[in-house]
């Protein structure tokens, strides 16, 4: 809760900041293409991506599939979610319904594993997850199982089924790896008897892909590290907002002509979540071009890849944005305006954060998040100790004593004589002391 920044302080150079990717040579390749009336919009989308590094996934993936593990009393079995096969009919080629997952897998020699990834040559983000639960199931391989065939989860005696993903955009591809365990009448009859249970684990995912999930029928436990937001809830204005949904409209017809349902992303997701692994299809189609290069468009993510010039501004982990701007962007400028953001120390400014949120209408968990850089965990901590301080109510509307809270904090006066502003680079001495002879 430490890392935040106050002022729109001067981009370093030496520093890596999601800001930069605009003057990437991608970046700036990607944005000549735009009109110039619609340049400072094109800006906003990207100044507004959550850039995940690979530091910071595996590390938190690895803790968070860890912790999960730890609380079951038996041991688990991991799997990474991947594309699955679906089944083919008289009428037409491919059902809805996907193929029983241990019908389409393989099984290793000795019978006790299925193979990790698919067959297919193009692995996403399951390889990476794949290499992971391998790293912590040779950690220890008694708690935690690599891919275990069902005849193999029978003699463990399997207290749960991890699925793992790196992200639950519109939370289909989860939801057909789950179906296709539950059309398993093996598995299906474990769950109903509540002998075996399903937990999905994944570093971020949309409050959509959440809904989706948790009306399934094999009722799956989800467990993630950081709500993502979308850009139709990013804390900015809705005149922003409805410019950044058009010019995704306006320059998606040139980046995907003919697939209109991948100019807000994958099912109309907006995500503005990029991982350094790849860039999902759950954001717009402007950021990444299609695989067939027709010379139309440039992605500053070509067919959804991240190259070593872009990766480099991604952060090591993710941090508070500026405070200031994005109170300013709700309507808080008052708020913004006073000095008490820096007087209140690192947690009684984020306080003052959620509380202008909050009053503003801004009440998701996943716009929080976004807004102080918290994961989910420490988000509810601090949802729940303005709770506590009767500043919010369970149902996140801000109190009376919320709203005296914000309003005393409306009246104090920043002084340029006071402090120096936090990260300054330079003092100068507004006088000298007389001098003094010996």
């Amino acid at each position: 809760m430490e890392n935040c920044r106050l002022g729109d302080r001067k981009i370093n150079k030496n520093q890596h900041d999601p800001r930069k990717l605009i003057y990437t040579k991608q970046g700036e390749k990607w944005l000549s293409q735009f009109d110039a009336l619609d340049q400072e919009t094109a800006k906003l989308l990207l100044n507004s991506l959550t850039l995940v590094s690979h530091t910071e996934f595996r590390r938190n993936l690895e803790a968070l599939i860890l912790d999960v593990s730890t609380k079951v009393a038996g041991p688990v079995a991991l799997y990474a979610v991947r594309e699955l096969k679906k089944e083919s009919t008289k009428c037409q080629l491919f059902s809805n319904h996907v193929v029983p997952f241990f019908d389409q897998v393989t099984k290793s020699n000795n019978g006790k594993n299925v193979n990790s990834i698919g067959i297919s040559s193009d692995q996403g983000s399951e390889a990476i997850v794949a290499q992971i639960i391998r790293q912590l199931s040779k950690a220890n391989p008694e708690k935690t199982l690599n891919h275990p065939s069902k005849e193999e989860l029978r003699v463990q005696r399997c207290d749960s089924l991890i699925f793992i993903d790196d992200y639950i955009g519109s939370g289909k591809r989860v939801s057909d790896f789950i179906d296709a365990f539950w059309r398993d009448r093996t598995i299906a009859s474990w769950l109903s008897s509540k002998h075996i249970k399903i937990q999905v684990v994944a570093y971020s995912a949309t409050a959509r892909g959440l809904r989706h999930l948790e009306f399934l029928k094999a009722s799956p436990e989800l467990i993630i590290y950081r709500d993502s937001a979308t850009f139709t809830t990013l804390p900015i204005k809705l005149e922003k907002k409805d410019a950044l949904l058009r010019l995704c409209e306006k320059y998606g017809r040139k980046a995907l002509k003919g697939r209109k349902h991948f100019w807000w992303g994958y099912q109309k997701s907006m995500s503005s979540l990029v991982f350094e692994h790849g860039c999902p299809n759950n954001t717009p189609a402007i950021l990444w071009d299609p695989d067939d290069k027709n010379g139309k468009w440039v992605g500053i993510f070509p067919n959804r890849t991240v190259d070593t010039s872009t990766a480099s501004v991604f952060p090591p982990e993710i941090v508070c944005g500026n405070t200031i701007q994005t109170l300013h962007d709700v309507g808080q400028t008052r708020l913004a305006m006073s000095g008490a953001l820096m007087r209140r120390g690192a947690v009684g400014a984020l306080i003052l954060m959620v509380l202008g949120l909050i009053a503003k209408g801004q009440r998701k968990r996943s716009t929080i998040c976004y807004a102080t850089g918290l994961n989910s965990k420490d988000c509810e901590l601090l949802l729940s100790k303005c709770i506590k301080w009767k500043f919010l109510t369970p149902e996140r509307r801000i109190t009376p004593q919320g709203l005296s809270e914000l309003s005393a904090a409306k009246q104090t006066s920043f002084s340029p004589k006071g402090y120096l502003a936090v990260g300054s680079d330079y003092y100068y001495p507004r006088q000298l002391r007389e001098t003094t002879y010996d």
